[in-house]
Order: C-alpha cells, then sequence, then structure tokens
C-alpha cells in the first residue's frame, strides 16, 4: 500500500544514498568499484522510480481538489519535476551507461553534486510541503492511502 509514510521513507533512503554517494565519488579510484557502481544504480532506481510512479499519486488527489491554491500546488510540483527528469536523465545518459564510465573525473564529481544537489531539495520540498498538503485533503476510498 503506497500511503504519504511510505514516500516519506522512500525520500530518506534517496537521501542516505546521496549523502553515502557524495562522499565515495570524491576520490576517483573508489569510482572504479563495483560497490560504487551497485550504489549509484540503486541511487538512479529510487530516484526513477519516484518520479515516474510514486509521486503521480499524490498529483492526482492534489489536482482534484477543488481550491485553486492546492491545484496550482501540484502543477508547480509537475513542472519542477520535469525539469529535474530530464536533468537527471542526461546525467544518467552521460555517465551511467552499461556501468560507471568516468572519462573526466572532475566534471563528473561537478554534475554528480550539482544532480544530488537538486534531487535533495525536490525532495526535501517534498516533504516539507508535498506530502504534509497531501496529509490535510480528505482520503477517498481510492486517495492515496489505498493504492499501490
Amino acid at each position: 500500500m503506497l500511503t504519504l509514510d511510505l514516500l516519506n521513507r522512500q525520500n530518506h533512503e534517496i537521501a542516505e544514498l546521496t549523502k553515502v554517494l557524495a562522499h565515495l565519488i570524491q576520490e576517483r579510484e573508489m569510482c572504479d568499484t563495483d560497490i560504487a557502481s551497485n550504489l549509484l544504480d540503486q541511487y538512479v532506481a529510487r530516484v526513477q522510480e519516484h518520479f515516474e510512479r510514486n509521486n503521480k499519486f499524490v498529483y492526482r488527489d492534489l489536482l482534484t481538489h477543488g481550491d485553486i491554491g492546492i491545484n496550482n500546488t501540484a502543477r508547480r510540483f509537475i513542472e519542477g519535476e520535469k525539469e529535474i527528469k530530464k536533468l537527471f536523465n542526461d546525467f544518467v545518459g552521460r555517465w551511467c551507461r552499461r556501468g560507471l564510465l568516468i572519462d573526466d573525473h572532475a566534471r563528473f564529481v561537478t554534475e554528480a553534486e550539482d544532480i544530488f544537489r537538486l534531487v535533495s531539495k525536490r525532495i526535501q520540498a517534498e516533504c516539507e510541503e508535498l506530502y504534509p498538503l497531501a496529509r490535510r485533503l480528505p482520503r477517498e476510498p481510492e486517495g492515496i492511502a489505498s493504492r499501490v
């Protein structure tokens, strides 16, 4: 069952992966390890799943609510998510094809830090603004708490 608590836990897991990876990638030799590659794969999968599947349930409830302010908040988050997904997918395409491929470590670290910061700010905004707003809405039988 997909709940706001589960979404918060997923965001926490993404945040933890971000913190570990941010330190791990600083050393070029660490980037060549299977462990670093596997952790980055986990991070990519979690972030993509979060954006592709999980938030859609929250948006549906907010977009169908009668309050224009709530609708606008949902639309703002959706638009922001589109831009983040584009940047994230560009990063993944450049660095994570068939494993972690780094030909310019300094550039990789800079781009990874930018992505980590962007995703971290986004999940913080979800936890502090989007999910509390969704929690205040009355739940229907088909609402977020009952969806998988």
